[in-house]
């Protein structure tokens, strides 16, 4: 009868170290995990500190320019003979700026363009008597005579089809002696370009 071994028999081993040693091998690999923690860390600080500085300087650079812009505010208004102090002075500029813008939106109002995208909408038996706009509002109040309420409708469709004129609403018609409509409409004038 013969025996057979499956298995290679274990080989011998021994730990001739102290437990010490071991325990000193963890220590060591914890602390050299530390460390990289903690020079990744002071990476991420630095990192932070020095985009704080970055915008600490940009915000420097921001209070500057509005200090130099409330220096020249105040100058300007000192050469108005007011005083930023005052709120009466203040508001006080407030309506005179906005009394030159108002001058400035009737400066650049093109009457000329006005009444050309007028005259392209207005049909035949239809004539216009006053012009009355709000520039600032940029509504129209237009007066007119039509030959009849048809062509009193077609004025009002060809306003708003025309895609200058909107929201065209008639405020007053009545039918005179000679059977004319006289009619008062008001709309929004959008001019586009």
């Amino acid at each position: 009868m013969a025996i057979v071994i499956a298995k290679e028999p274990e080989p011998f081993r021994t730990n001739f170290s102290s437990g010490g040693y071991a325990r000193a091998r963890w220590i060591a690999a914890a602390l050299y995990a530390i460390s990289v923690v903690v020079l990744l860390v002071s990476g991420v600080n630095v990192w932070r500190a020095l985009d704080d500085r970055q915008e600490a300087a940009a915000m420097r650079e921001s209070l500057a320019r509005v200090q130099q812009q409330s220096a020249r505010f105040r100058a300007d208004l000192r050469a108005f003979g007011l005083s930023a102090d005052d709120p009466q002075a203040v508001s006080e500029l407030t309506r005179r700026v906005a009394d030159l813008n108002e001058i400035l939106e009737h400066k650049t109002f093109s009457w000329t363009t006005l009444l050309n995208d007028l005259e392209a909408a207005v049909p035949r038996n239809v004539s216009i008597s006053s012009i009355h706009p709000d520039i600032k509002s940029r509504v129209i109040a237009l007066q007119g005579v039509a030959l009849t309420l048809q062509d009193l409708a077609k004025l009002m469709i060809a306003l708003e089809q025309s895609g200058h004129f909107m929201d065209v609403f008639l405020q007053q018609q009545k039918t005179t002696d000679n059977n004319w409509v006289e009619f008062r409409i008001q709309c929004a004038y959008r001019r586009t370009g």
